[in-house]
């Protein structure tokens, strides 16, 4: 076997590389280990409990919605299964920040066996601010799981 043999390209075509055929035992073992940790993560349902929200289908792991009028710029936040107190709201350099400790636990004691599970996690999101908000008068309020922040502009950015 010569060297020129392990280039994934032909000279002929300069540079180019070469096509991947079906017999190509690289691409076959590719392929395989592709569909087993396919078929592996299809055994649990998703999102799996007590992961990180940052692996959930979003990299958030949570839904953020903006709305903005003449007068105030809106952030509706959802929440679900986080407590106020875990909720930590913060607005500096032109940047609002909304991040919360996420705590589940669940015991069950049936038929001879114990299941405990803790998941924690903390979720974050940074979303920036247009210029001509006045930040020291921002607002949020939390309720069934909600978390709104009400930010109103500046007067002379209402016009």
């Amino acid at each position: 076997m010569r060297v020129t043999d392990l280039i994934p390209w032909r000279a002929e075509r300069r540079n180019q590389p070469v096509s991947q055929s079906a017999g190509d035992p690289v691409a076959l073992l590719q392929s395989s280990v592709n569909r087993a940790f396919d078929d592996f993560l299809r055994m649990f349902p998703a999102p799996l409990p007590g992961l990180p929200g940052m692996l959930l289908d979003n990299d958030s792991g949570f839904q953020v919605d903006i709305a903005e009028t003449d007068k105030e710029i809106k952030v509706t936040a959802e929440l679900p299964g986080v407590e106020e107190g875990d909720i930590d709201v913060r607005v500096s350099d032109g940047m609002l920040t909304i991040s919360a400790e996420k705590k589940a636990a669940r015991e069950e004691n049936e038929s001879g066996y114990i299941l405990r599970e803790r998941g924690f996690g903390r979720i974050e999101r940074i979303l920036p601010l247009p210029e001509g908000v006045n930040t020291d008068a921002a607002q949020a309020s939390f309720k069934a799981g909600v978390l709104t922040v009400t930010i109103p502009k500046v007067a002379e950015a209402r016009d």
